[in-house]
């Protein structure tokens, strides 16, 4: 069978080496250059830790992550709402770890050594004529015809374009977060602290070393570029003053930032994962907000889970592979992404009466249930 796979992140690196566990060598292209990014903070569920342990990867992993082992959400002044003892989900599924996107990208392409990986190389044009091999032209001027094509090149796909042509169901929440990593030794290593406030949030995570820190305000309000760190830090001071004179750190995380990264806090959603015999995967298919964790979880699953259908088939039988794929997948893969849509709603506020409505809330409401439908959700079987 002859497979390409666009995109050489987590969903293309994670099926590459799944892939090559059958005794299959995938064309993977990729258009960067090489992985030079540092990235930011990716949690690790049970349900992704499940993946890493049939790559004979997981204490590779988490020789390289940090357990977290408390959850505070506090307002928009610092005051605390509610705490979590996060070994209500370790003791019952596993860990649920904090490790940088670059490490795991490492990681998983030391798995996906042997696939044939060529950087700098975007695929251009696709055909699929009658019931033949997809007919792929690249960026280098070579083409390959392939059984399956599938695309994992991100929530702006452009092979999603090619193949598909019409485009993605868009969920925006007109918010932007602003990242970056900061060296913190003071900062408790195995908690996560989020500041919900009115108009604004705030997040602490620790990885090995060091602390990403997430700034998220109304793309409407910026009056400010991230890349201008000379007035970005000023304007983050000023907005997050009130939550800094209650927790120190919150000051300092800002005071040693060097670069800030903007993530606009949008997701998308494919209307179609299958044409012919090009598959979408991973962000390309449904694209996740960061608010509850599972983006990357789910697209490790989802690419052992296509893996898993396509070690049934010859090159013959792909598009039926495709078909039970999507039947497996598509369905938990979007209630999930559901639960982040709403849980976002949650954070994002920008509204006084709303904010401290949802404060009170979160006050009485047990988080302990809340985590229990995570529990609850890792147990449902792709």
């Amino acid at each position: 069978m002859d497979i390409l796979v666009v995109g050489a992140g987590i969903a293309g690196l994670t099926l590459a080496a799944k892939l090559l566990q059958q005794g299959r060598k995938p064309v993977v292209v990729e258009r960067a250059e090489a992985f030079t990014d540092r990235g930011y903070a990716i949690v690790l569920y049970p349900l992704g830790s499940s993946v890493l342990h049939g790559l004979d990867k997981y204490n590779e992993a988490m020789a390289s992550a940090q357990v977290g082992r408390t959850y505070e959400v506090i307002d928009g002044k610092g005051s605390l709402l509610q705490d979590v003892d996060l070994s209500m989900l370790g003791g019952e599924i596993g860990p649920m770890v904090l490790v940088t996107r670059t490490r795991l990208i490492e990681i998983l392409h030391d798995a996906a050594r042997g696939a044939d990986i060529r950087f700098n190389t975007t695929v251009t044009e696709i055909g699929q004529a009658g019931e033949g091999k997809a007919q792929v032209g690249f960026s280098d001027g070579t083409s390959g015809s392939f059984d399956l094509v599938v695309a994992c090149d991100g929530l702006h796909s452009h092979t999603r374009k090619l193949a598909f042509g019409s485009e993605p169901e868009v969920f925006d929440t007109g918010w932007d977060l602003w990242v970056w990593w900061a060296e913190l030794p003071e900062w408790q290593q195995d908690k996560y602290v989020e500041s919900w406030g009115n108009g604004r949030f705030f997040g602490l995570y620790p990885a090995p070393g060091h602390v990403m820190c997430a700034a998220g305000m109304r793309r409407d309000h910026l009056n400010v570029s991230p890349t201008d760190i000379e007035r970005a830090k000023p304007f983050l001071k000023d907005l997050f003053a009130g939550m800094a004179e209650k927790n120190g750190t919150i000051g300092r995380s800002i005071d040693v930032a060097t670069k800030l990264y903007a993530w606009p806090m949008s997701d998308v959603r494919a209307q179609k994962w299958i044409n012919g015999r090009v598959c979408l995967l991973g962000d390309a298919a449904v694209g996740f907000l960061p608010t509850a964790g599972a983006g990357a979880n789910t697209a490790m699953r989802c690419a052992a889970s296509l893996a898993d259908e396509l070690s049934r088939v010859d090159g013959r039988l792909v598009p039926l592979a495709l078909e039970v794929f999507e039947k497996r997948c598509r369905h938990i893969v979007e209630k999930n992404q559901n639960d982040s849509r709403t849980l976002a709603k949650m954070i994002f506020v920008d509204n006084a009466i709303i904010a401290w409505g949802r404060d009170e809330i979160i006050k009485h409401y047990p988080m302990a249930k809340f985590v229990k439908d995570i529990i609850n959700s890792m147990k449902q079987p792709f």
